[in-house]
């Protein structure tokens, strides 16, 4: 509920040639939440036990509350009318889809999250383990490799993608973690997987990045919060199969087939995005900025829940 009300208030504030790189603030700030929570858990429970991070967290999450009702308005502009607007319809959702562009940007956030889940939670450590014989504090320390080089260049890649558009850095990112989850296979020894953790790290700040930068560009005529909830169901979807498809496939070959799957996908969905998205917006390399269709303002214009829309294709 909270990831894809942000993502809504987010698509319905920002102009567009500015989306990525405020998404990359927020980006990074969750991330940076990701990292810090446990520690800040550990270290109460170790000082006030078990119990005490549940106490702490429930006050965090109030005060958060608080603060959500008074400092957070509704943006300006954005109309909501009573009655049936604002039900789930499957023909809303199937018009979302015949969307070319909306389509790839949700294929793409799938397989992101399908790797993500799949490969760098699940195979790197049962890989390092079983086939390299390395302990846990090395494969912990392989994974955070790639988590902190996905920090960092979070607030850069939103710039790059505002820069140079949304569908070369998809494409372009995700030929890296596929060149990235097959290093892995020849990696050899903790070092090699280090360094292919980093690059995997880098490559998923954009490829994660930019595929809702590409839906909320693509559904500007829709319904926000249905098109962000449909996005955001997908890419849940990618994280829950990853695990238990990868971990079939290992079963039944062995642990280095999965590397080469994922591989495989991320680059047919590269071309496919490559050849079926279009770039909604110019980017501020190009002749200006704003959409190519309707205007930037028109974008951030009043948006009319309660009417059905039309998608840009």
């Amino acid at each position: 509920m909270w990831m894809t009300t942000r993502q809504t208030l987010l698509a319905d504030i920002l102009r567009p040639e500015e989306r990525d790189r405020i998404m990359g603030y927020f980006q990074a700030f969750m991330l940076l939440g990701s990292s810090a929570g446990p520690t800040i858990g550990g270290w109460v429970a170790s000082v006030y036990g078990l119990n005490a991070p549940f106490y702490f967290y429930a006050v965090t999450g109030l005060m958060t509350m608080v603060l959500t009702f008074f400092l957070i308005f509704e943006p300006k502009g954005v109309v909501h009318r009573g009655g049936g607007g604002h039900s789930f319809s499957f023909g809303d959702a199937l018009r979302l889809l015949r969307n070319s562009t909306y389509a790839m940007a949700f294929l793409a956030t799938f397989t992101v999250f399908f790797q993500r889940s799949g490969i760098r939670t699940n195979m790197v450590p049962l890989f390092g383990a079983n086939v390299l014989g390395l302990n846990e504090a090395a494969i912990g320390t392989i994974i955070s490799y790639s988590t902190l080089t996905n920090l960092l260049l979070t607030v850069p890649m939103g710039y790059a993608i505002d820069l140079l558009g949304r569908k070369p850095v998809i494409a372009f990112n995700m030929i890296i973690m596929a060149v990235a989850d097959v290093a892995f296979v020849f990696a050899g020894d903790y070092w090699g997987m280090s360094i292919t953790a980093a690059v995997l790290g880098i490559a998923s700040a954009g490829a994660g990045q930019a595929p809702l930068a590409l839906a909320t560009d693509a559904s500007y005529n829709e319904r926000r919060g249905l098109a962000m909830g449909v996005y955001r169901l997908i890419g849940d979807m990618g994280s829950m199969l990853g695990p238990v498809m990868l971990s079939a496939i290992a079963d039944y070959t062995d642990l280095r087939t999965p590397f080469y799957v994922i591989a495989g996908i991320l680059v047919i969905n590269s071309l496919m995005v490559a050849v079926f998205a279009k770039e909604v917006i110019s980017t501020r390399l190009g002749k200006g900025t704003g959409l190519e269709g309707p205007t930037a303002e028109a974008s951030a214009g009043p948006i009319d829940d309660g009417e059905p829309p039309r998608s840009p294709d």
